[in-house]
């Protein structure tokens, strides 16, 4: 395992939300623990994968990646968010 540095962590920007509810759910898609994607270590399942693209189900995958949910995206995320505002914090 690599050591932890300063670099290696990326810029945290804080939220104004106040509702505790909404900033675990935004801090669970920022560090990509979402039920979703990883009930497979609590059910020992093998790791899903998107049916589309044949690649392992991530939150990035889902948010970002994903071309069959590109329809999605763009009806709810980019509605409110507008398409300059990346959801999951700065890209790799």
């Amino acid at each position: 395992m690599g050591e932890i540095t300063i670099s290696t962590l990326l810029q945290w920007t804080y939220t104004h939300v106040r509702d505790r509810h909404a900033q675990t759910l935004l801090a669970r898609l920022r560090i990509s623990h979402t039920y979703l994607t990883q009930r497979y270590f609590l059910t020992r399942d093998p790791q899903p994968y998107c049916d589309d693209c044949l690649v392992p189900f991530t939150d990035r995958h889902l948010q970002v990646e994903c071309p069959s949910l590109t329809d999605l995206r763009h009806r709810y995320l980019y509605r409110c968010c507008g398409p300059w505002t990346r959801v999951s914090g700065p890209g790799p």
